[in-house]
């Protein structure tokens, strides 16, 4: 039985990308989109993700942020279904490390990747949210960090689109999935 891999919709070709080079290994469970903009609904997607690998006697590993709301800490979660979770407190932290990620976040800056911008994108599309949630939630800050990990084309238009839409200044940071892949290895071992 393979061992199912719990993980945030973010990750999404971050893990096509790094699976194959480690082997492939388990089975991938993407999350819904809308799990970051409930804590109902993260703690239900991870609840029946949770129950579905147990229920095929399968091992657990959840590939999110510690930290990410929920209705109940994603940590107890983990114990309480004998899974791995990596250290990283956010999405962020796991694809850079704690350091990088507030070293990049110094100064009202907040990092984001392609996916984010996916996922604010149809959170406004399917009435989620409006423009003015993402104006509030992005507008305290002074700068928008966009991460690229080179697995897409980031074009001009998408950037400004996402500048128009949050009305914060955009720059594009290279980086490398080094330590995501690391992450995902390490959590793939413990199980």
């Amino acid at each position: 039985m393979k061992n199912h891999l719990i993980t945030c919709p973010i990750f999404a070709r971050e893990l096509e990308a790094v699976l194959p080079e480690l082997g492939g290994g388990p089975l991938v469970k993407l999350m819904d989109y809308t799990v970051h903009i409930s804590p109902q609904v993260m703690a239900a997607e991870l609840g029946l993700a949770v129950a579905t690998a147990r229920d095929e006697g399968a091992g657990v590993s959840l590939l999110v942020g510690r930290e990410c709301e929920c209705l109940q800490p994603i940590g107890e979660l983990a114990d309480g279904c004998a899974g791995s979770l990596p250290r990283g407190k956010n999405c962020i932290e796991i694809l850079l490390g704690r350091k990088p990620a507030e070293k990049l976040q110094e100064n009202r800056t907040t990092i984001i990747t392609p996916a984010w911008i996916r996922m604010i994108n149809n959170s406004i599309a399917d009435g989620h949210w409006t423009v003015e949630d993402a104006r509030l939630n992005f507008g305290w800050y002074d700068k928008i960090i966009l991460l690229d990990v080179g697995l897409e084309v980031l074009d001009d238009e998408l950037i400004l689109e996402f500048f128009e839409l949050t009305g914060v200044p955009i720059e594009v940071v290279a980086v490398s999935l080094d330590h995501f892949r690391e992450v995902v290895r390490q959590l793939l071992e413990e199980k």
